[in-house]
């Protein structure tokens, strides 16, 4: 990893950390919010990336083919 590409990341995330922040700040003291989100995760979908999870082996697909499942 080049210096540039490291300043870059640090930038990055900075930011993404500063948006956090204000999102959170602006559902606390929204009046509309009822249900106040758990984590930040949930508080700022847009800066987590979605999780994958492990992927089906195919033996089980086939099987859930099979059964009309999938």
């Amino acid at each position: 990893m080049t210096l540039q590409e490291l300043m870059d990341m640090l930038e990055n995330r900075r930011i993404g950390l500063a948006y956090e922040i204000w999102k959170i700040s602006s559902l606390c003291h929204s009046p509309f919010v009822k249900n106040f989100p758990a984590t930040p995760k949930e508080a700022c979908k847009e800066l987590y990336p979605e999780d994958q999870g492990i992927p089906m082996p195919d033996y089980l697909k086939d099987k859930a083919i099979k059964r009309g499942v999938l």
